[in-house]
């Protein structure tokens, strides 16, 4: 009977078994297949069992096991290899846990308050399922998205765009924001009559680093149409220091607070008295008293010389009781405020200090503590930051005032703007704006929350107006632009502290510099972006480590390379064997001076904003035109401006005369007349790109040494370039300037300058393409004549010619295989393979002086021979020259030099 149930019983567990080893149901008892979304749990799973089953939980297994286990046999099944669920991300959710799905955490920047190292930005490790993914670690916002990503919707005639990159380019207005590669969040909206964008980022390293102290950018700009042709706009942007130890809503955010390095009792402060025009003017700055304000935490006001708290005076000169700096000498007070013990009040009980100074003529303010310096942790240097300054250059003790200066460290600066833009209403255009700029600063002390704060203003504006009617055009622009308005902003590193000077200035720049239009800015600031950077580079934004190169004006075709020098050798192009027939030299170019510094406007650089105007200038522009006849246009006008602060001022009449005609046979006739009356002395220094014979090109300064203090000046210039049968082409360039000082030549002598200059430049060129057979026969012939008397005394009086010949042939090889069809007298074939020969032959005469790269007489002869290729290869344009080149260069009285080279090169590109 035992025996008897005891079989059955086994009969019965082996049928179990079977079917439970069969089963695929995972809501039913037996064996269930992987749950890809993990375990699941049921009632009819739970059994008062003690025992335990262990087994990979992505492998089949039982939630309810009776007694055995079955083992694993892949004799007839597949196996499957593991597989990481990460392959698809990881599961994401919202704030409200709403699941978003499985992916990658690309960006991500979150502040919270009050905490350290509250404000995160996350986006060059890109999550923990990123870095699973990519073996070597690399970013899905670097390498997935290329540091863009976009996201939009719209619905109507509405419609918003929100970009997250490093490289957006951005701008509000000329006055308030313009930057080629903002680096941050951008969110755009756009109806039918108005549109908007918002702005967020955070300068202080926009990267992946957690910090307690940080710099953060908010700005916005929304417009409105409010006519068929005209529009209005208003501008707010803002960069404050956050502190997330405190909270968020500690006094007013956008004013910024003190990061914890400048939140510290003040040790020494320093006022520095100067003269604002050093070498113009015979008093300089005066100084006929001085004293500091003491307010302590409870709101009592103590004064130094009530008190016997005198500071240490150093420099200036005693001259009738008072003080005065002349030049580069200054006046300094040193206030010792870490020995102040007056009744329990010592420095870190103040919460506002303040220095009164009676002062007069040309003078020019600075301020600077132990907490304004370069940002050193040892031996660190003080920097002293300008507070206030005179109005123009006075003399007279008219302006004689007591001003009272506080003291603090900058926490934010904000730019409140309005735009407006009217195009052809009635013949009429406007635009313009007008932008208040205000710098928010608090008094340090680290044992009160509502520190003392001031704000200094200033006001930038312009307006320019176009009048149209018939042949008769009128122009005038109004600008004032003061001295301190600012678009620029200290950065906080992540210990909060402030560097006030660097090799590269710690700033964010509102504005940005970029002469040349090229998308890098012409000076280094911190966190630069590396226009081009690829994935093998760390994480896209980089410290710019050398100044951006720039040639405004020389660079017509786009292509971010200078004009003269398209191969980027250490020769420009116009001193190039071949090359320079096509290539002439930037000074036989026209263009306007309209600074009168000596540079023609579109070809100047500077390091400065691209504001429309420059700061500290005030004035107008006017001008009358009319067309006389269609092609020929004349131009009367004047130029009136002042420095605001500083002692300058810019005074011009001038006329202006254009006539372009076309010639037959596709040719084109350009004359420019230009003559003005000019007083200017206010100097305009540039930074210029400047390319020496066989070596690197480099940026140099430029210092304006005022050719039109008083002057007149005169500019004639004329080109033509004529067909005049098939093949043959001639070219002539006419460039013609003379000044003349209205000073005695002593006075011009004495600063350096002549009282008469002037440059002559004449170019003419022939070419004659003669086709021969399949064979193309090229003569060329060039020649350049220029005669110069420079203004300045250190450049020496020289002129020469300079002619070339030059006779080039080309024969086509393996002539069946041709690229487009050829048309006999009407084009040039394009073959696969081609022979070039080439020679060139030139000569230079220097009739009087010497100029910089030809001191003497020379001859030159060169020969080229190369076999040029070109064919496609794997989906490339892949053009292959094989050659060699000898040149031959006589110089009067030094003998010859010699030169050969041997050449291969392999260049791929997309186009032929």
């Amino acid at each position: 009977m035992r025996l008897s149930a005891l079989v059955a019983l086994v009969l019965t567990s082996f049928g179990l078994a079977w079917g439970q080893g069969r089963e695929v149901d995972p809501q039913r008892w037996g064996t269930a297949t992987i749950n890809p979304y993990g375990e699941t749990f049921e009632m009819e799973y739970v059994s008062p069992s003690l025992h335990k089953w262990y087994a990979p939980r992505h492998l089949p297994e039982t939630y309810m096991g009776p007694w055995y286990a079955e083992s694993t046999n892949y004799a007839r099944d597949d196996y499957a290899r593991y597989l990481s669920r990460l392959l698809e991300g990881e599961e994401a959710y919202d704030t409200f846990g709403n699941p978003l799905g499985r992916g990658w955490l690309v960006y991500s920047w979150m502040q919270e308050q009050p905490g350290p190292r509250g404000s995160v930005v996350d986006k060059n490790l890109g999550g923990l399922s990123s870095l699973r993914l990519q073996g070597d670690q690399r970013p899905a916002y670097r390498d997935f998205f290329s540091r863009l990503v976009i996201a939009s919707d719209e619905r109507g005639t509405g419609a918003y765009r929100l970009m997250i990159g490093d490289e957006i380019f951005t701008r509000f207005t000329p006055l308030t924001f313009y930057k080629p590669r903002f680096n941050g969040v951008r969110l755009d909206y756009a109806a039918e009559r108005y549109s908007s964008t918002l702005l967020l980022s955070r300068p202080s390293n926009p990267d992946e680093e957690a910090q307690t102290n940080s710099t953060t950018l908010m700005a916005g700009h929304a417009q409105m149409q409010v006519g068929v042709q005209s529009t209005l706009g208003v501008t707010y942007v803002n960069a404050h220091n956050v502190l997330t130890q405190v909270e968020f809503d500690e006094g007013n955010p956008l004013h910024g607070i003190l990061t914890v390095r400048q939140n510290q009792p003040l040790d020494k402060l320093w006022v520095r008295v100067r003269d604002d025009s050093p070498g113009r003017g015979t008093v300089g700055a005066a100084l006929a008293g001085f004293d500091i304000v003491l307010v302590d935490t409870s709101g009592r006001e103590l004064r130094g010389r009530d008190i016997g708290f005198l500071p240490t005076v150093e420099g200036g000169v005693v001259q009738g009781g008072r003080l005065f700096a002349r030049d580069e000498s200054s006046i300094l007070l040193e206030y010792d405020l870490g020995s102040l013990d007056l009744d329990d009040i010592q420095s870190d009980d103040l919460r506002r200090v303040a220095v009164e100074l009676s002062v007069a003529n040309d003078y020019r303010i600075d301020m600077a503590s132990d907490l304004q310096t370069d940002g050193q942790t040892r031996n660190a240097e003080i920097v002293f930051l300008p507070v206030a300054r005179s109005a123009g250059n006075v003399q007279d003790n008219s302006n004689t005032r007591v001003l009272r200066l506080d003291y603090g460290l900058p926490t934010a600066s904000e730019l409140i703007g309005v735009d407006w833009n009217v195009v052809d209403w009635g013949g009429l255009s406007l635009q313009g704006e007008w932008v208040l700029n205000r710098r928010f600063f608090r008094y340090p002390n680290p044992a009160i929350n509502q520190h003392y704060e001031r704000a200094d203003l200033a006001v930038a504006s312009y307006l320019d107006a176009q009048y149209r009617r018939g042949p008769w055009t009128l122009f005038a622009e109004l600008f004032s632009m003061e001295d301190d308005y600012s678009t620029s902003y200290w950065i906080s590193n992540q210990s909060g502290r402030i560097s006030y000077k660097n090799p590269i200035p710690q700033m964010y720049e509102f504005v940005d510099d970029d002469d040349d239009l090229n998308g890098l800015t012409e000076w280094q600031r911190p966190f630069f972006v590396n226009w081009g950077s690829d994935a093998a580079q760390r994480a896209g934004t980089i410290r710019s480590d050398r100044r951006e190169i720039a040639w405004p004006g020389l660079d017509e075709n786009g292509d971010f390379l200078n004009d003269h020098n398209e191969n980027g050798n250490l020769l420009p192009d116009y001193e190039e064997p071949f090359l320079r027939y096509r290539s002439d030299r930037p000074e036989f170019l026209f263009g306007l001076d309209m600074n009168h510094n000596g540079t023609i406007d579109r070809f100047e650089n500077d390091i400065l904003p691209d504001y429309p105007y420059k700061k500290d200038h005030s004035g107008y522009n006017a001008f009358v035109q009319v067309e006389v006849i269609p092609g020929l246009k004349a131009v009367g006008g004047r130029q009136n401006m002042r420095l605001l602060s500083g002692d300058g001022y810019t005074r011009s009449h001038y006329y202006l005369v254009t006539w372009v005609r076309s010639l037959g046979r596709g040719g084109r006739l350009r004359l420019a007349a230009h003559g003005a009356r000019v007083k200017d002395d206010i100097p305009d220094d540039l930074r210029q790109w400047v390319q020496p014979l066989d070596a690197p090109g480099r940026m140099v300064d430029v210092r304006d040494v005022l050719p039109g203090l008083n002057a007149w000046k005169n500019d004639l210039y004329a080109d033509v370039e004529q067909r005049i049968g098939p093949g043959v082409r001639i070219f002539h360039r006419l460039k013609w300037h003379w000044s003349q000082q209205l000073e005695t030549a002593e006075e011009a002598r004495q600063r350096e300058g002549r009282k008469t200059s002037f440059f002559l430049g004449v170019i003419n060129k022939a070419e004659w393409s003669i086709p021969i057979g399949l064979g193309v026969l090229e003569p060329r012939w060039k020649s350049e004549y220029r005669r110069e008397r420079p203004f300045s005394t250190r450049a020496s009086f020289s002129e020469s010619i300079e002619q070339w010949v030059i006779l080039m042939w080309t024969q086509p090889l393996m002539a069946e295989s041709v690229g487009v069809s050829y048309f006999p007298k009407y084009g040039r074939q394009l073959f696969s393979t081609e022979l070039q020969v080439g020679i060139e032959t030139g000569r230079l005469w220097l009739l009087q002086g010497m100029r910089a790269g030809a001191e003497r007489d020379a001859t030159s002869w060169t020969g080229v021979v190369q076999l040029r290729n070109q064919t496609a290869y794997q989906g490339y344009q892949i053009v292959t020259r094989t050659g060699g080149q000898l040149q031959r260069r006589n110089i009067k009285g030094a003998g010859s030099q010699d030169a050969s080279t041997v050449f291969m090169t392999v260049t791929a590109g997309l186009n032929r």
